[in-house]
């Protein structure tokens, strides 16, 4: 193991260490937990523990914000995939142009080097 990764592993072990002692220390708090918009209003039916609640909110934030950067990265494909049709179809354009072209300038669809791509 590379020293990065034992670095790594203790910082997570030490985490996991302090994460365990707070669980163990205020495992037998608990609260009242309860909702209200002044129209409508929800309460646990039992005092639950601290830990617990903390956990809970930590999955719902994980599992929101993961859902939400599952459908960005989708929308991008989608992107990504409509330019490259759009690629594909400007190319096919430019290469049958080509071929009909009489000029002295170098059609679009000619073989390009990197010094020709300003943006290489």
């Amino acid at each position: 193991m590379t020293p990065i990764r034992w670095i790594q592993l203790t910082l997570s072990l030490l985490l996991l260490l302090l994460l365990s002692l707070f669980v163990v220390q205020n495992y037998g708090r608990t609260t009242d937990l309860s909702f209200d918009l002044y129209v409508w209003a929800a309460h646990l039916g039992r005092p639950a523990p601290v830990p617990l609640l903390l956990l809970t909110a930590f999955v719902a934030g994980g599992a929101v914000a993961g859902i939400w950067g599952l459908v960005g990265r989708w929308r991008l494909g989608q992107r990504v995939e409509e330019l490259e049709q759009e690629l594909a179809r400007l190319s096919l354009r430019s290469g049958s142009g080509a071929s009909s072209s009489s000029s002295s300038t170098p059609s679009s669809g000619a073989a390009r080097t990197r010094d020709d791509d300003p943006w290489a």
